[in-house]
């Protein structure tokens, strides 16, 4: 199928409106930070600055920076310079949507109308169709896996190929290359204890040449990533023929009431990613499980007619907010902050059964001024 051209797209990227547009979404949540506060001062000068490198072909990402974090595990972050984050933000905006339209309905992450709540409850509903076509008696499994250091392992050039598919205007083409190829991966190199918490490049050492990689955190990446896991995702679906079948980045499963079915769909799966994407499951996080347990995913345990917050979730969660509670009793954060952790938990509880929960954990705090 020929791809209709697209003269216009690189130029929508590349203008002072749409790169102004991407500025004000990418300094959401980030108003403060000196460097956004030096690029405010700037900001005609930038953007134009931005918009001329662009349509020369001299625009070039800067470095990045890099460091660790623990939500809830420990990752290595690259930061993109905020200049980088403006044209990320202005470059999704107009090509997103021409993948967005290839990709699976069950596909969760980094996209619009979707994200974790809508995972649960597909999965389930998953759960409740199953069951009604096979009967209460008949046991449920769900096949549930992860793919190994998924982000460190994506390979540029099958990932270009994909890309190339889609993006018909060389120009868009040559700024996507551009940004995929200036990441330069790290590798630790059994950093000491006190240094977990951050990344020290004394400790690390640069991989040269092996073209893999996607730097955690950019917009790009989570947009790539779906790109990547579509062929994943058409796979399960439209050559295995898999009717209940969830993804929420690199994490999914499959549902069915035959557990060896299960196990000869998981070798399928192990041997498609390595073959066409380069691509290794996580040996310790295969799992075939009875659906009577609840099924953990996206933050939930869900069961066929109820949802509890999974433990290490909800553990995180009450841990993050007696230390705003703390805070607030310390001065340190206003009332406001802490109502506004509040609502992101009532939040994420609207979608579980957890009145008693909400009862006990915020019931002390309702009357704070």
């Amino acid at each position: 199928m020929t791809l209709p051209a697209q003269p216009d797209i690189f130029n929508i990227i590349a203008s002072f409106e749409s790169l102004c547009a991407a500025y004000r979404r990418a300094r959401l949540g980030k108003q403060g930070k000196p460097k956004i506060c030096e690029f405010d001062f700037y900001l005609e000068a930038e953007l134009n600055k931005l918009e001329h490198q662009l349509k020369t072909n001299q625009y070039q990402p800067s470095s990045y920076t890099h460091f660790k974090v623990r939500e809830p595990k420990l990752r290595q972050v690259s930061a993109p310079a905020f200049r980088d984050r403006v044209v990320h933000h202005s470059l999704v905006a107009e090509i997103e949507p021409l993948f967005d339209k290839q990709f699976i309905y069950d596909s969760y992450a980094c996209r619009k109308n979707k994200g974790t709540h809508l995972g649960a409850k597909r999965v389930k509903k998953f759960l409740m169709a199953a069951r009604t076509k096979y009967g209460k008696d008949q046991p449920i499994y769900a096949l549930q896996a992860d793919i190994k250091q998924f982000f460190q392992s994506i390979d540029w050039n099958i990932l270009l190929q994909l890309i190339n598919k889609t993006i018909t205007c060389p120009q868009t083409y040559d700024l996507i290359e551009k940004i995929i190829t200036s990441y330069k991966p790290y590798k630790s190199a059994t950093p000491q204890p006190a240094q977990l918490n951050l990344f020290n490049q004394s400790h690390h050492h640069l991989v040269t040449g092996t073209r893999v990689g996607l730097p955690i955190g950019n917009l790009t990446s989570q947009l790539f990533a779906n790109v990547y896991l579509n062929q994943l995702d058409h796979f399960i679906k439209d050559r295995l023929r898999e009717k209940y079948y969830a993804r929420y980045m690199d994490d999914f499963l499959i549902i069915h009431p035959d557990k060896e079915h299960l196990l000869n769909l998981q070798d399928k799966i192990k041997k498609f990613l390595q073959k066409k994407l380069k691509l290794k499951l996580h040996p310790k996080k295969i799992t075939i499980k009875h659906a009577k347990n609840g099924i953990p995913f996206v933050g939930y345990r869900i069961f066929y007619d109820h949802v509890l917050i999974r433990g290490n979730t909800l553990r995180r969660m009450q841990k993050n907010y007696r230390n705003k509670v703390r805070a607030y009793h310390d001065g340190k954060i206003t009332l406001e902050k802490l109502r506004e952790t509040e609502s992101a938990l009532y939040g994420h509880f609207n979608h579980a059964d957890t009145y008693g929960l909400e009862q006990k954990m915020f019931k002390h705090n309702q009357n704070l001024k």
